[in-house]
């Protein structure tokens, strides 16, 4: 659509890739409400209703996105771009010593 012209779409189809997705939007919400709560709560705290550390509950939500990523390559055929990740982390990398050279 590069060239601003309109095209049909074509909804997702495949009942199995469709849940997979829908998966993942589940739990990649869950992901990022556990996050919000470690920005607001602290990522050392104690979370009231598990009595696990918002920390160890982060992992857990990371542990399900992980496996609906695993479970995406395998129904949908989408994996991630090895060499993207390790460009992303690199960035990261590079961002994360410029804040600490800002705010010592």
């Amino acid at each position: 659509m590069a060239d601003g012209h309109i095209s049909p779409w074509f909804p997702e189809q495949d009942r199995v890739r469709l849940a997979v997705l829908g998966k993942l939007i589940e739990e990649l919400n869950e992901m990022s409400a556990r996050a919000a709560r470690c920005i607001i709560h602290g990522l050392d705290e104690t979370d009231p209703d598990t009595g696990r550390l918002n920390r160890d509950e982060l992992a857990r939500e990371a542990a399900d996105v992980k496996a609906c990523l695993h479970v995406l390559g395998i129904a949908a055929d989408v994996e991630a771009d090895g060499d993207r990740v390790m460009s992303k982390v690199g960035g990261f990398g590079r961002w994360h010593q410029l804040i600490k050279e800002a705010h010592p």
